[in-house]
């Protein structure tokens, strides 16, 4: 198929599935940045929505193999083996051989020419039910360095970093859980899913919505996605030639490629946040400015809320780096609260309500 002929992908050609908030908010999270962290308490439907997006856009590859691998992380991952393999010397009778994990295959295929214009998505299960750190930090690395490949002991070549390679984790946080260090939070956009009370009650009366068979998309969409993800990656524009709407003022308003707007929110917060040391960086900005894109290039023209979108990038980038007692971010969230009062920022001034209120019980609060 020749990439530059598939169709443009857009949310509203996709299935009624992904038009939540929380779908679309995922979708354009990934081709903003091909690494997001779902989290949310457990059995909330995390990993459905991943898995039924990567099911979506399904390829087949060869040897009944697929474009997506579904990964349960455990306890005893404790070193970079159970994703990029090992070798083992007392194998092929003592001539040593490479053990490949499963992962390590699925990079393989995604790497083979053949391959290049589809997405592959990788999906690590419960992926802080051991420390992210001692497993994931080769990926951590190459993600922000994708032309240098990865070099591994005893196996005969270098591995490039695939291009068309999605990683998404999910997070339960309970007592046999870890914590994400602030080098992998910076690192994805991180979105915390809350079903809404009528969607989960009305499962005592609909038990098949639950189990909704798969659908696979026409030919072109994964390709379009892909394309779509590699043209903002590597996109100049800010918000190219889309017209936004905006809530200050004037709901009607509209304007074009209007930074200044975005510019001015986020030197706010900065200034806010540098107070307590949780001041963002280039990584941050860039990837914001991926993300305003990618939400432009995937609505309708009139379905463009640049208010929203920066809500759900405080949200996403900012927040959930933001952690500490009373005396640390007490004073920095009832700021952060007048700022989003401000800007109509709602999704965020909720997250930061719901913080305050984990500070005054329990004395210290974080976003997971």
């Amino acid at each position: 198929m020749n990439i530059m002929n598939v169709k443009n992908f857009k949310i509203n050609n996709l299935p009624s599935i992904f038009h939540s908030e929380f779908s679309k908010r995922y979708i354009t999270s990934l081709l903003a940045k091909p690494f997001v962290i779902l989290t949310g308490n457990s059995g909330t439907g995390k990993t459905r929505i991943a898995k039924k997006f990567a099911e979506y856009l399904e390829e087949s590859i060869g040897n009944n193999e697929k474009n997506w691998l579904l990964v349960p992380v455990g306890a005893d991952w404790t070193d970079n083996t159970k994703i990029l393999g090992y070798f083992n010397p007392l194998a092929n009778e003592g001539k040593g051989e490479y053990v490949k994990s499963n992962i390590l295959k699925f990079i393989e295929n995604a790497n083979k020419p053949e391959n290049k214009d589809i997405p592959f998505f990788l999906i690590l299960d419960e992926m802080n039910l051991s420390h992210v750190e001692r497993y994931f930090s080769d990926f951590l690395s190459h993600m922000e360095t994708p032309d240098i490949p990865f070099e591994l002991d005893g196996y005969d070549k270098k591995i490039n970093y695939p291009k068309n390679l999605f990683i998404t984790g999910t997070v339960n946080i309970d007592e046999t859980t870890y914590m994400f260090s602030p080098k992998v939070l910076d690192r994805a956009n991180v979105i915390e899913f809350k079903p809404k009370i009528k969607d989960v009650m009305n499962l005592f009366k609909d038990s098949n919505e639950e189990i909704s068979s798969s659908i696979i998309a026409n030919n072109g969409t994964s390709q379009a996605f892909l394309k779509l993800s590699k043209e903002i990656f590597s996109s100049n524009n800010f918000i190219d030639d889309t017209h936004f709407s905006f809530s200050q003022n004037d709901d009607n308003q509209q304007f074009s490629k209007n930074i200044d707007f975005v510019y001015d929110i986020f030197s706010e917060i900065y200034k806010i946040i540098e107070k307590n040391n949780f001041e963002f960086a280039f990584r941050t900005v860039k990837e914001i400015r991926q993300y305003i894109l990618a939400s432009s290039k995937i609505s309708a023209e009139d379905e463009v809320n640049l208010n929203e979108i920066i809500d759900e990038q405080l949200l996403q980038k900012i927040l959930p780096k933001i952690h500490g007692n009373e005396k640390e971010i007490g004073q920095l969230l009832e700021e952060l609260i007048k700022l989003c009062e401000k800007y109509d920022l709602k999704l965020s001034e909720g997250k930061i309500k719901q913080m305050k209120g984990k500070l005054a019980n329990v004395q210290y609060a974080s976003f997971i």
